[in-house]
């Protein structure tokens, strides 16, 4: 039976259907689902996070890998999870994924609501873990590999490329999904490294260069000045400490936009220090 005839069934069963709401789009690609498995190259050893498993075509795969937790808002396809697959090596969180506590995990490999791929990769950020694999639209695709002077390059680029090596691996046909999402998906890795110099405070570090990217036309002198009252209480910092900090940083007269990933974290750990 093809996946898209199961799903056909499952909905009949459960009696659910897309919800457009939530941007669901199940995928009904035995390809696809193999090919995300084989990217992830997973051990028994391993605890994967899936956000968004919707029927579990991609669940179960991993579930015969590895200890799986599987993150889902929606109820109906809780109890669909819960009923129709084996949960010994299973997880099911039922719940928004950006309010509920996750268990731990090292991989993360989901085909998560486009919708919500912004604030979902920036949770994700706020944990140390191995490899992530995911599928996206191409747009937000760009954003997280996005290089300095592109303009999808923003703060979740610098973010995202501060922790991880962000790659496109391949594009994704719509007829993998049912229904069929608006524009072209990609497949995007992510592999931890350690590339850059390590920040003391994520968050801060967070706060810092989603601040300035307020202002990613202006230099970064200027970026800095217009920052200050959004920066210093978080950096508990006076003014006169912070423009000795900043003064000898470089860069101060090229745009926000146009700076490295590197130089954010040295100007950052400079100011923190």
């Amino acid at each position: 039976m093809s996946l898209l005839s199961e799903l056909h069934n499952l909905m009949a069963k459960y009696r659910f259907r897309p919800n457009k709401k939530i941007s669901q789009h199940f995928v009904v690609s035995e390809q696809l689902i193999q090919r995300l498995v084989d990217l992830a190259g997973l051990k028994e050893s391993d605890k994967v996070l899936e956000i968004g498993p919707g029927a579990g075509f991609l669940t179960r795969k991993l579930m015969k890998k590895c200890r799986t937790a599987a993150v889902e808002i929606d109820k109906s396809l809780c109890q669909l999870l819960e009923e129709e697959l084996d949960c010994k090596n299973l997880q099911v969180l039922c719940g928004d994924f950006l309010k509920v506590e996750l268990p731990e995990f090292n991989k993360v490999v989901s085909l998560p609501p486009y919708s919500q791929s912004s604030a979902i990769v920036h949770k994700l950020l706020e944990f140390d873990f191995e490899l992530g694999v995911f599928v996206f639209q191409k747009e937000f695709a760009a954003k997280l590999v996005a290089l300095p002077g592109f303009g999808e390059y923003g703060a979740l680029s610098v973010l995202t490329q501060y922790a991880f090596e962000a790659k496109v691996v391949q594009r994704v046909a719509s007829n993998s999904f049912f229904p069929k999402p608006k524009g072209e998906s990609c497949i995007v890795v992510l592999n931890t490294h350690n590339k850059f110099a390590h920040v003391k405070d994520k968050a801060l570090f967070s706060l810092f260069v989603k601040t300035l990217f307020r202002f990613r036309n202006k230099n970064l002198r200027n970026a800095l000045d217009k920052s200050k009252q959004f920066l210093l209480p978080a950096l508990k910092m006076d003014e006169a400490k912070f423009s000795e900090k900043t003064s000898g940083l470089q860069m101060l007269e090229k745009k926000v936009g146009l700076i490295p990933v590197q130089l954010f974290v040295k100007a950052f750990n400079q100011i923190d220090s």
